[in-house]
């Protein structure tokens, strides 16, 4: 059964979500199309400096993600409680924001007639924390861009985007840890380091556990030299490797209740794309909250469970 975006959604508390968007026909729109010869990876810097650039907008905590030649990952939380917060003038300021090409002149007018306006104001103060409005502001930009290099109409992005809830911290961390762990099951890259249009790289290159329009990782209760340990004895997994791992990566299985033989499992869990992931009773809860008597994933987690 298919549920609308907000029946899965909490619009009004916000909350953890793992996104995704795939490209029509999951052709290579974002790299190195092989049947065409044409090489489209700029494209990937598009779709990565977008998603800083609404971080810093939007009233989110981007934690993650992962920008590949079909598509891209997100990590997202959002936070409609802050934007309930935000003054007229920040709202209106920072929906002007999307729209950077207006000259000043015309960026004022347009910020004297929102601020004239408490209805509309209301509304943005809405979409600012909106994840739907979100990854809209992602995926039609994008496309509209590529559909003019490319001379072409139609759509890019293959119909809507899917949203994954994330209902506790373990699950996030599982969550990103799939995420920013992509180019390397995809042969891009071996090193974590290396992993190019992640944002584990770009936490690695700032070296920064806070690196903004990146929300901090302390907020997951990580640090960025924790994180990375876990990343790379997960692949070091993937690869057979009989790796023991640290005592950081020990320190959080423990605070997860999680064992380090049912690590790999849970991470990859997260590519079977259930409606949400978590403990047992979070999951209970989050099959009540949308109307339904079960909800896929609850079996496979007490499988893994110790």
């Amino acid at each position: 059964m298919t549920y609308p975006r907000a029946h899965l959604v909490d619009a009004e508390n916000g909350g953890l979500y793992h996104c995704l968007s795939r490209c029509v026909r999951r052709a290579w729109l974002c790299g190195e199309d092989a049947a065409s010869g044409c090489s489209f990876e700029h494209r990937k810097e598009w779709v990565e400096h977008c998603l800083l650039n609404l971080a810093s907008i939007f009233t989110v905590n981007l934690f993650g993600y992962a920008v590949l030649s079909n598509h891209y990952h997100l990590i997202i939380e959002t936070l409609p409680h802050e934007a309930r917060q935000l003054t007229d003038v920040e709202v209106a300021q920072r929906w002007l924001r999307l729209s950077p090409s207006l000259s000043e002149k015309t960026a004022q007018k347009r910020l004297a007639a929102l601020l004239d306006n408490p209805t509309r104001l209301a509304e943005l103060r809405l979409r600012l924390g909106s994840l739907s409005w979100f990854m809209r502001y992602i995926n039609e930009p994008i496309a509209r861009r590529a559909n003019k290099e490319d001379g072409c109409k139609g759509r890019f992005w293959e119909g809507r985007f899917q949203s994954f809830a994330l209902l506790d911290e373990p699950a996030a961390v599982c969550g990103l840890t799939y995420v920013d762990l992509n180019p390397i099951r995809a042969a891009i890259t071996t090193s974590v380091q290396h992993s190019p249009h992640t944002s584990i790289k770009r936490r690695i290159a700032l070296q920064h556990t806070d690196c903004a329009p990146l929300a901090d990782l302390s907020r997951l209760g990580l640090t960025l030299s924790s994180y990375r340990q876990l990343l790379e004895w997960t692949v070091a997994l993937e690869r057979g490797a009989p790796l023991e791992p640290s005592d950081s990566t020990r320190h959080l299985f423990k605070r997860f209740g999680h064992q380090p033989a049912d690590w790999h499992s849970r991470v990859m869990a997260i590519r079977r794309h259930y409606r949400a992931y978590g403990s047992a009773d979070n999951l209970k809860r989050y099959a009540d909250k949308i109307g339904q008597r079960w909800i896929k994933g609850i079996k496979a987690l007490r499988s893994a469970s110790p």
